[in-house]
């Protein structure tokens, strides 16, 4: 019988091994690497994107804002006046017209159109981590708690706008105050409506003192919400300029 001798294979040194584990390594490390540069990348181009959206939203809620401190002060300025004019007027000594002008100002409500998807949105999904930069993420959420506790303060007007109403209709037919409504009345036809004689449903003091009472609720309800309106616009103002500096946002 032949016997064939084995064929030994050659041991490899261990700096072959070395090379070898190296070689995985590196190939791991880079691929670990490359998707790390990738997600980064795109958490970036994520976090461009939420402030250009965020940047437009806080515009337009600013903007809002500016309007509805305008319409606080020209509303809350009309029902002091016509609070006063109760108290110190006797009802025949105004023409009817200019009860009704004063008088239609205490039912005025107020609604602020908010652009919150972009924030909700980033709180809901997390996506307020992209927001590395402390200032930045530090006026989001400074801008977001005034903007809930403005909107809390506008709930406020429910219980007793109702009230309000139900005194005024005492007071006051509605279908003559279609005319002056809208805020962009020229003054002119104020002034013209304010000299009508109008039918007037009470002219009993006490219906019209009774309507001033809840007047002046709501009047201190309005300087309270207006404070809140201006924090918001402040707040708001300080993250369109962080958003803009450092995000070249225009």
């Amino acid at each position: 019988m032949e016997v064939h001798a084995h064929a030994h294979t050659p041991r490899k040194k261990w700096t072959h091994y070395f090379w070898e584990f190296l070689m995985l390594f590196l190939a791991v490390f880079c691929g670990f690497l490359a998707e790390y540069q990738l997600e980064h990348t795109i958490e970036k181009q994520r976090e461009k994107q939420y402030a250009r959206t965020l940047y437009e939203d806080i515009k337009t809620d600013t903007a809002a804002l500016k309007a509805a401190i305008n319409n606080n002060l020209y509303i809350t300025s009309r029902i002091d006046t016509f609070r006063i004019f109760v108290q110190t007027k006797t009802i025949n000594s105004i023409p009817a017209g200019g009860w009704y002008y004063y008088g239609r100002f205490g039912t005025r409500y107020f609604h602020i159109p908010f652009q919150d998807a972009t924030i909700e949105q980033l709180k809901s999904s997390g996506g307020l981590r992209y927001f590395r930069n402390y200032e930045v993420a530090n006026a989001i959420a400074r801008y977001d708690q005034a903007r809930r506790d403005l909107q809390t303060l506008l709930k406020f007007q429910d219980p007793i706008y109702g009230d309000l109403v139900r005194s005024r209709n005492v007071l006051f037919d509605a279908y003559f105050m279609d005319e002056i409504m809208d805020f962009d009345r020229i003054p002119v036809n104020i002034d013209s409506f304010k000299l009508r004689n109008l039918p007037l449903l009470s002219d009993k003091k006490e219906d019209f003192i009774q309507y001033a009472n809840l007047c002046q609720l709501r009047s201190y309800n309005n300087k309270y919400l207006l404070r809140s309106e201006q924090m918001v616009l402040r707040q708001g103002e300080i993250l369109l300029a962080e958003l803009k500096d450092n995000y070249n946002l225009k």
